[in-house]
């Protein structure tokens, strides 16, 4: 597998990848009329999104390959998706995708937990997601129904695995392991991101 590209998340000026979330769906495409394609190895899934975190979540843009004729079908025609919020998307060529939507500022409904991470602590596996212990700067950040109820830096946790896995080359071993029961308890969620 390819390195993936990662989400955004701007919170309090910052663009972070989203490392992993629990609890609700974030952003459907299909509830939206959107068929994605995957065209991309970086991009298993078929879409690319950028949210915003203010007191609520927002979902500011969006880009993908939108599949105008059956996406089961050896290569689907692509073209421009239906419009979302009253914004109607444009191919980007620079990007390379067929409907981009920018400027969306969609409110999401989102009950959960966001893993945010900003800050590469060591170099990004060449393959898959960087693991949330890779960056400097880890926040977990809760929502009820789409508002922002707690922001909180994990940064701590993030160090000590990443020395556990300097150390030992076990951090993801040692998640799983009832001796690191307290530092899965101090997150909100169960976010799994050590599998």
């Amino acid at each position: 597998m390819t390195q993936q590209l990662s989400d955004q998340v701007l919170f309090e000026g910052a663009a972070c990848d989203l490392v992993c979330w629990a609890g609700g769906a974030l952003f459907d495409p299909f509830a939206h009329g959107l068929e994605p394609v995957r065209n991309y190895t970086a991009l298993d899934r078929g879409w690319l999104v950028h949210y915003r975190v203010d007191a609520r979540l927002w979902l500011d843009e969006l880009m993908l390959d939108h599949a105008v004729s059956a996406p089961s079908a050896k290569k689907p025609r692509l073209g421009a998706g239906p419009a979302i919020n009253g914004v109607a998307p444009r191919c980007d060529r620079e990007r390379g995708f067929s409907s981009c939507y920018s400027g969306l500022g969609l409110l999401l409904d989102f009950g959960g937990g966001l893993l945010i991470g900003d800050g590469d602590a060591c170099e990004r596996p060449g393959r898959g997601s960087p693991p949330a212990w890779n960056y400097m700067r880890l926040r977990e950040l809760v929502f009820i129904d789409g508002h922002l109820i707690e922001a909180v830096d994990r940064s701590d946790i993030a160090a000590a695995l990443r020395e556990r896995e300097r150390r030992f080359g076990d951090a993801r071993r040692i998640m799983a392991d009832p001796a690191a029961d307290a530092w899965r308890r101090a997150f909100a969620y169960d976010y799994r991101f050590w599998e």
